[in-house]
């Protein structure tokens, strides 16, 4: 099934059939980028043709937010009435059978490994404040760690070769990359090539913040309501706008049928 909401492309799968394929890519022994657009992704790819081309590049998409999900089981629908009526009663038609966020597959992938003792490196690139330092040593046992690198550098182009040469010398399957987004999708696609270790690379946005424990995830309760929008903006109002974006903006321009999803 082909599904696409403002031009971009989705896979259909559950968080568990996610991490499957996850480790499908990193086994098939080619590269590959893993992408999780979310309704603020959507709108910034709506005025940016070369990052809705990297997101629909990628090899797997997930759906990083309840807006996102409800955008998918509209359909052809278009109309305020129509959206409300199927935001509220019909809560919402399984086109996206759920929302997998990119914190939680990467969460689970580094359980996985961390557990299982998976013969698997990994590399983490962005965040600040050291977080990356803290979630390597979250996955650290016997003073051994399959993190292989960390490094906070930052997406402009005139980091490329230091950070790619940092990269190649850790020799990693995965690599994480924290820049938020568009930087970090750009980042991997301009760079991905010149790094033939890394199998599979994935945009994390503020993954290492909730996995180091320095902002805490709203309980799973919240996010099963889709009401997690809420619990961020009541501990970051920083980022109002961008919330603003995806809870109003992004529903409003799918009612009124300036966003076209596609099902085939």
């Amino acid at each position: 099934m082909d599904i696409k909401v403002l031009g971009v492309r989705f896979d259909p799968v559950t968080r568990k059939e996610a991490l499957d394929k996850f480790f499908f890519l990193l086994k098939d022994g080619k590269q590959h980028q893993v992408v999780t657009p979310n309704p603020e992704i959507l709108l910034k790819a709506k005025k940016d043709e070369k990052y809705r081309q990297i997101l629909n590049r990628a090899d797997l998409s997930v759906a990083d937010g309840t807006g996102v999900l409800w955008a998918s089981g509209l359909g052809d629908r278009s109309g305020i009435l129509k959206g409300i009526f199927h935001a509220v009663w019909d809560r919402f038609d399984k086109v996206l059978p759920e929302r997998v966020a990119g914190a939680d597959l990467m969460k689970d992938f580094l359980d996985k490994v961390y557990n299982n003792d998976e013969n698997v490196k990994v590399f983490l690139l962005g965040g600040t404040d050291g977080v990356a330092n803290t979630v390597k040593d979250i996955y650290t046992k016997d003073n051994n760690s399959f993190i292989a690198g960390v490094y906070e550098g930052s997406s402009d182009v005139s980091e490329d070769d230091k950070i790619v040469s940092l990269i190649n010398t850790a020799r990693p399957d995965v690599l994480f990359v924290a820049y938020g987004s568009p930087p970090q999708e750009k980042w991997i696609y301009r760079n991905l090539k010149k790094m033939p270790s890394v199998k599979v690379a994935m945009g994390v946005g503020g993954a290492f913040d909730f996995i180091s424990g320095k902002i805490k995830r709203a309980p799973i309760f919240v996010r099963k309501a889709g009401l997690e929008w809420l619990w961020r903006l009541f501990k970051q109002p920083s980022r109002v706008k961008r919330i603003w974006n995806a809870v109003f903006v992004f529903p409003y321009m799918v009612m009124v049928g300036k966003i076209n999803v596609n099902i085939r």
